[in-house]
């Protein structure tokens, strides 16, 4: 019976997600192609600082010299970081502004099949979003997708999700005792962006580099840049997928511990309702 009850907590939440979101199709068609947009700047910039698309400097740091399909593939994958970051924090934030997060948190359903459900439905809409601006990326920028690169690629996102939905545990958690998300969300972003190689290769800065190996996105990118732009096998990149792995259990116990201690915490002080 636990079981069932804890598929249709996962269910509920998926649904609940989906026909709120459905309400905002302007959401949407912005989480769509937002992603793609911001690498237009970059390609102006190629062209005014390189005199083009391709650069030989370039080529010796990252192993292609196809600045605009890294910087794409960069794109598509980090959609999956800023909605892991805004997701659970902020479905969390809304709940209580809704007056429901009380009701959500105080019923009997297990805390791990609320966050489950929440997590899947911005895993769904998150994956839509990729495929959209894939396809995007393939008609006007000429991106490279073949099949047989596929499964390999979608193995390394199914482990990218984990890690950062790990993380996003931790960070709903916070929220449950700060009230506020946006600011701690823009923060990690923000970091992401800097120290983990997104937009450019870490390997610019030494220091840049030693931060990113403790950020998942960066082993992430490394594998799906090497499988689409370098044409190696994911054998050959099977550290970076372990490491990967080993990286999703810390951060999902990590993030699933932070959040049980918080719950608790703001329990026990009476805030958990407060606005």
């Amino acid at each position: 019976m636990r079981r069932v009850s804890d598929i249709g907590v996962i269910k509920a939440e998926v649904t609940k997600y989906l026909k709120i979101l459905l309400c905002y199709p302007m959401e949407l068609v912005f989480w769509c192609v937002f992603p793609v947009v911001w690498v237009v700047p970059f390609i102006f910039q190629g062209k005014a600082l390189v005199g083009g698309l391709t650069s030989q400097s370039f080529a010796r740091l990252t192993g292609t010299d196809q600045y605009i399909p890294y910087v794409l593939i960069g794109a598509i994958l980090n959609t999956y970081v800023m909605s892991a970051l805004y997701g659970m924090g902020e479905s969390l934030r809304s709940e209580s502004y809704w007056g429901t997060l009380e009701i959500i948190l105080g019923s009997p359903s297990r805390r791990v099949s609320i966050l489950i459900g929440k997590a899947l439905a911005e895993s769904i809409m998150t994956t839509g979003y990729a495929i959209s601006q894939s396809i995007i990326c393939v008609v006007v920028f000429g991106l490279e997708v073949t099949v047989g690169k596929i499964l390999p690629i979608l193995l390394v996102v199914a482990l990218l999700i984990c890690g950062l939905y790990g993380l996003a545990m931790a960070l709903a958690a916070v929220t449950l005792q700060i009230k506020e998300s946006h600011s701690l969300v823009h923060t990690i972003e923000y970091f992401f962006y800097l120290f983990s190689p997104v937009r450019y290769p870490v390997d610019i800065n030494p220091y840049i580099k030693m931060v990113s190996l403790v950020i998942p996105i960066t082993y992430a990118l490394i594998v799906v840049r090497g499988i689409m732009l370098l044409n190696q096998s994911i054998e050959t990149l099977w550290r970076n997928v372990f490491i990967l792995f080993i990286m999703d259990i810390l951060f999902l116990l990590l993030g699933f511990a932070t959040f049980t201690f918080m719950e608790k915490r703001v329990r026990q002080s009476g805030t958990m309702g407060h606005y």
